[in-house]
């Protein structure tokens, strides 16, 4: 039962995010939907990231949570439309243009978090 736990919670989680993506869709106000969506792909990702790991157990490499924390704020804020980071912008760029890009590297960062 646990293994099957382990298997099923992941594709709970992206039922649970396309269902509040829905409910955002119907609900929402047109000048607060954008805003909300992003958020809960961000947030429904890393999430599911997190359940793909198998262990659970507290790590000790703090510096890695910082680093992931850290990257996970400037994805956050910039595809919010908060900060602008033209330092960045040939790298940067390309990655936040590209959904694909984007949310797979959110799910790996939600994986590594407890690797």
């Amino acid at each position: 039962m646990d293994r099957a736990a382990k298997l099923l919670n992941p594709l709970l989680a992206l039922i649970a995010l396309t269902l509040a993506l829905m409910i955002n869709n119907a609900v929402m106000p047109e000048s607060f939907k954008d805003i909300v969506s992003s958020m809960l792909i961000i947030v429904g990702l890393f999430v599911f990231g997190i359940l793909l790991s198998y262990r659970k157990k507290r790590s000790r490499s703090w510096i890695k949570k910082v680093i992931i924390s850290i990257i996970m704020f400037i994805i956050i804020i910039t595809q919010l439309n908060i900060a602008q980071f033209n330092a960045f912008l040939s790298v940067f760029d390309i990655i936040t243009r590209n959904n694909a890009v984007l949310y797979s590297l959110i799910v790996y960062f939600g994986w590594a978090f407890f690797e």
